[in-house]
């Protein structure tokens, strides 16, 4: 009972190779930390801060540049479109969402211009989704904003500080086993490749 307060929190407990996991609701999200946790999960809370940051600055560059109806899950969308579209069901896979949420999705982003939603010759149950001309515009200027906010990154820590983030990212993804679908070299993608002549 200690002083009579409890957190609610659920207690570690050794799970071995000096690792421990939390036992109950939390096992089935493998929270696990390292045993010497004395400054608490820095990393992650870092990690949470950052995007939210990046999120924000997106947002308000966006907004800024005409685009006030777009935050980063529209602007992730738009990129992941494709060159020859998509339909709702691959667009949500990409974007590790239910169909019914990418639909949400497609449709702020038709409503608003930026892209099409026509029927799939390869499919008349499905429809497919295509950027219009103020959605190419808009990838450019995502491209744009983008490289602005990772060329303020890298003037912070340098080239190298940046190979080094990036690879860490990657290989910490892996080993969580979250990694996501975007190519290890960015440049492959084609809306990164290509957004400036889109």
């Amino acid at each position: 009972m200690g002083n009579g307060h409890s957190t609610g929190a659920p207690s570690p407990t050794s799970v071995g190779d000096g690792v421990v996991g939390f036992p109950g609701k939390l096992d089935r999200y493998s929270y696990l930390v390292q045993q010497d946790t004395s400054s608490g999960p820095e990393l992650v809370t870092l990690l949470v801060t950052a995007v939210r940051g990046i999120s924000q600055l997106f947002s308000d560059r966006m907004t800024a540049a005409g685009f006030d109806e777009i935050r980063p899950t529209h602007g992730f969308a738009l990129t992941l479109i494709g060159e020859d579209g998509t339909t709702a069901t691959e667009l949500g896979r990409r974007l590790g969402m239910t169909k019914q949420s990418a639909g949400e999705v497609v449709s702020h982003l038709a409503r608003h211009g930026y892209v099409d939603r026509r029927p799939d010759p390869a499919d008349r149950r499905a429809r497919r989704i295509t950027l219009t001309e103020r959605g190419r515009e808009c990838l450019r200027v995502i491209w744009a904003e983008l490289s602005w906010i990772q060329g303020a990154w890298t003037k912070a820590v340098g080239d190298d500080g940046v190979e080094v983030l990036k690879d860490g990212l990657r290989a910490g993804m892996r080993q969580l086993g979250a990694s996501g679908e975007l190519p290890d070299n960015l440049s492959q993608a084609w809306w990164w490749r290509d957004a400036r002549s889109l």
